[in-house]
């Protein structure tokens, strides 16, 4: 049981390597993966550009307070299976979801303040395992190996001229290596622990505090409206307390993150009296991430806050260290129908070769306009004002032996206030 523990365990090392081990060793790394195949595309990010993604309360929990000024529920999961690193062919699964749930209280206590509600479930599957007698070689059962929690999160928004966002989310963590004790051990090869994230988002609207109209006439009374945001964002994720799946006395803590860094979006919507659509958006965030471990050959602690960070060679220069990662992503939106990200993300961990990630997403939000503009009924309306469905396809780690495809399939339900 102990050789089968201690495989599973330098299995896990493998996956992540790069995220945690470099630095500071750190028990159940899955918590590290960025399950989002939007934010995934746009070089792992999260933290600091607003996102509707239902996934993004995962590496920012302020997140929720952005997206529930407008959107009141939205879930995601991957439609097909997410085997990570399928060049190996360990079919090592990734399962995971995301409800998000939020309203904007402004209409009914008239004070700008939206309350956002998370769920998500992630899973990493090692597959199944014989149970084998120590004493005999034939197989007495088998269980299966994974690690999953189960993540709730609290998110607050404010848009008083600039949009404060604040959140926080409970994670309930299991990491199953075992599922019994075998030979002389007395404890199972798996361990239950608790973590907390915490974040905070604020989000510039540029062009709006400058002029609360800005728009450019054309022919035909159709207008231009022009759109400028700036973003910062910062978030602590898995605080909680150390890990041990046999002897306590060989606990490892968890991987407890610092995320910050900036994000720049620009766009522009056509609009007349009944029609509006954002033909063009551009967004580009950069990230940096310190893992708080300082650990040497006799023990290990946590870091202070920041406590690595170098900001101009990290978020400005966007150049990792032995000690960060840093991260930037794009991301082009056309037509509320097609969008186009890519990304990479370096240091820590990343010496050899920068990883690349990209991705495309569908989205239906362009066509229902289309459609309603075009047919002029009750029911087009509805699915032009409130709902959205998109497809996400991503290449992550793209040329790389890690190389995996990740997709996602979303439904977005927004604007209900206006119904009431």
């Amino acid at each position: 049981m102990k050789a089968k523990v201690l495989i599973l365990s330098f299995l896990t090392l493998i996956i992540f390597a790069n995220e945690t081990f470099s630095q500071g060793e750190a028990a159940v790394p899955f918590l590290l993966l960025q399950p989002s195949p939007s934010l995934a595309a746009m070089g792992q990010t999260g933290t600091a550009l607003p996102t509707e993604d239902p996934f993004g309360f995962l590496w920012n929990p302020a997140q929720l307070g952005y997206t529930s000024q407008n959107n009141n529920l939205s879930f995601i999961f991957y439609p097909s299976k997410l085997e990570w690193l399928p060049k190996f062919n360990l079919d090592l699964e990734v399962k995971s979801l995301a409800f998000n749930f939020g309203y904007n209280f402004k209409d009914i206590i008239d004070f700008p303040i939206s309350v956002g509600f998370g769920y998500s479930y992630f899973e990493l599957n090692f597959g199944e395992f014989l149970r084998v007698d120590e004493d005999a070689p034939s197989a007495l059962g088998s269980f299966y190996s994974l690690d999953y929690y189960n993540a709730y999160s609290l998110g607050i928004g404010i848009d008083y001229y600039v949009q404060l966002n604040a959140g926080i989310t409970y994670k309930d963590i299991t990491s199953i290596l075992s599922d019994r004790p075998a030979g002389e051990e007395e404890a199972y090869g798996s361990w239950k622990g608790t973590a907390f994230d915490f974040g905070l988002l604020i989000n510039v609207p540029v062009l709006k505090l400058i002029h609360e109209q800005m728009q450019i006439e054309f022919e035909n009374d159709m207008l231009l409206k022009p759109d400028f945001n700036f973003s910062v964002g910062y978030s602590k994720s898995n605080l909680g307390d150390e890990v041990y799946y046999i002897d306590k006395n060989q606990a490892d803590p968890l991987p407890r993150m610092d995320r910050i860094g900036y994000g720049i979006s620009t766009g522009a919507d056509v609009l007349d009296a009944d029609f509006k659509l954002n033909v063009l958006n551009v967004a580009l965030t950069v990230e940096a991430e310190d893992i708080l471990i300082d650990r040497d050959t006799i023990d290990w602690d946590y870091q202070s806050t920041l406590s690595d960070l170098k900001p101009w060679k990290n978020l400005i220069n966007i150049e990792g260290t032995d000690k960060i990662v840093s991260h930037i992503g794009l991301k082009l939106d056309l037509f509320e129908t097609l969008s186009l990200s890519t990304g990479h993300f370096s240091g820590r961990g990343f010496t050899d070769k920068v990883p690349e990630t990209s991705g495309f997403e569908l989205r239906a939000k362009g066509l229902f306009k289309l459609w309603a503009l075009w047919a002029k009924e009750s029911f087009t309306d509805f699915l032009r004002d409130h709902i959205d469905i998109r497809y996400y396809n991503t290449n992550y780690f793209s040329g790389d032996w890690r190389e995996t495809k990740m997709t996602g399939l979303a439904l977005y339900v927004h604007n209900l206030n206006s119904l009431f």
